[in-house]
């Protein structure tokens, strides 16, 4: 848990606590209806979905036989930059009482393909997740990172497909030079052309155990939280993306798409948009996230009306990947303090 009260709200933003009759298979709280955590399971099936023009890998959360339908819908699960839907593996299970959940990898990113003009701009991606949320009839929403800073975009756009908006160490513009950021070597040598992509190849063909360990350093402060299952599920993952011949090219544009859009207009882009949102809004960030700031997250929820902010001192940059129990308990009082949507589930 954080080291004060995690649950730091915009003052007035309160709402009253929804009766539990509005959700009608279970008057217990969500939060006592979560599963336990279990670092060992099986990956999430997943198929292709063909949302024109887009070709999107889509994993649904494993439910058994004689589990319950989830009392608060669906929701969509959107990976950030380097990730993919395994992201979201532990969330997701802990959630699955709760919610019904679906894990998209971005277009270029895990399984999906790669977009048909070959350009990685935040609104191809937002376009992405809006063929989803078509697809799935709208859903709660979580994104992280990248996908945070593009849900935000789509939340924006199509508030009609988005019910409730769960940001987890959102991308929003943070130029500030930090020397722990650079000391990401993947990202920065996905910027140089040809280089970067050569070496992604390389490192995921030869070394992807050493190209996990690296990551998951710099983006979490206890990897070894994860266990030996999830590691090794993670470095299969990077050997198969290694055989990709759009990988490497991906990863490089979606990162130089992104800092761009932090430097045009300082920024402000991103910002204007997210006064636009209208869903109910829960911002989850990680005091020691070496790659954005948590210092912009008051910025985002003075922006971002009504929204609350759950802050997770010794934590990094995937909260849902390093403590998904604290992170899926906030999820699920953000859904408790706004009705879910009556969206049948499906």
């Amino acid at each position: 848990m954080s080291t004060t009260d995690p649950a730091v709200t915009r003052p007035g933003s309160h709402q009253p606590m929804s009766d539990p009759s509005d959700f009608p298979r279970s008057s217990r709280p969500l939060r006592d209806l979560l599963a336990p955590l279990d670092r060992d399971s099986d990956l999430w099936p997943g198929r292709h979905v063909d949302l024109d023009p887009f070709r999107i890998h889509l994993r649904r959360v494993a439910r058994g036989p004689d589990t319950d339908p989830a009392v608060a819908g669906r929701v969509l699960y959107v990976h950030g930059l380097g990730g993919s839907s395994l992201n979201w593996t532990d969330l997701g299970e802990v959630l699955a009482p709760v919610l019904d959940g679906y894990a998209m990898d971005l277009p270029g990113f895990g399984f999906s393909d790669p977009p048909v003009d070959g350009g990685y701009s935040l609104t191809m991606m937002a376009d992405s997740v809006i063929a989803v949320l078509e697809h799935l009839g709208g859903a709660h929403v979580v994104g992280n990172s990248l996908g945070g800073a593009v849900v935000a975009r789509v939340a924006a756009a199509r508030p009609d497909l988005v019910h409730t908006l769960t940001l987890i160490s959102p991308a929003f513009p943070d130029l500030r030079p930090r020397v722990r950021r650079l000391s990401f070597i993947p990202l920065t040598l996905a910027t140089v052309p040809r280089v970067g992509p050569a070496v992604f190849g390389y490192l995921g063909r030869a070394h992807p155990e050493r190209q996990v360990a690296q990551t998951l350093r710099e983006i979490m402060v206890r990897p070894e939280v994860l266990g030996t299952t999830r590691i090794a599920q993670a470095v299969e993952h990077a050997v198969a993306r290694a055989e990709l011949r759009w990988a490497p090219e991906a990863l490089s544009r979606s990162l130089n798409a992104l800092v761009t859009s932090w430097v045009w207009m300082s920024g402000r882009d991103h910002w204007r948009r997210a006064r636009q949102i209208t869903a109910p809004t829960l911002v989850i960030w990680g005091g020691r996230d070496k790659l954005v700031s948590s210092a912009i997250a008051p910025r985002l929820i003075r922006t971002i009306a009504g929204s609350r902010l759950v802050m997770f001192g010794a934590v990094g940059h995937v909260c849902q990947m390093e403590i998904p129990v604290e992170t899926a308990r906030e999820i699920a009082r953000h859904l408790e303090v706004h009705r879910p949507s009556t969206t049948p589930v499906g």
